[in-house]
């Protein structure tokens, strides 16, 4: 988490455990820090959200956390389709500017 530029947590409900500590450690290091919380947002405004605020923060290195998948079956797949949108929205964004 230290060596990243921002700390990224998605969840399905409130934070516990390691992630919520997680999240505590990134504003103990003034780290830029969002938690995405599927019960509250789409996949593709989650996708939006992070990348925005990937973009607003400058992030090159990027820390992902969140609930484990033994815990959680549901969140791998949709932290994968959020990740990968979020990346081919900063893909369609690079291609809008260099037109």
């Amino acid at each position: 988490m230290i060596d990243s530029d921002g700390t990224l947590i998605l969840s399905h409900g409130k934070l516990t455990g390691g992630s919520a500590l997680t999240e505590t450690m990134a504003q103990k290091h003034h780290q830029p820090c969002l938690h995405i919380d599927f019960t509250k947002i789409s996949g593709f405004e989650a996708a939006q959200e992070i990348h925005k605020w990937i973009t607003k923060n400058k992030i090159k290195i990027l820390n992902v956390a969140g609930a484990r998948a033994s815990k959680d079956p549901k969140i791998y797949d949709v932290t994968f389709k959020a990740l990968k949108t979020a990346f081919h929205l900063a893909l369609v964004e690079t291609s809008i500017d260099k037109g």
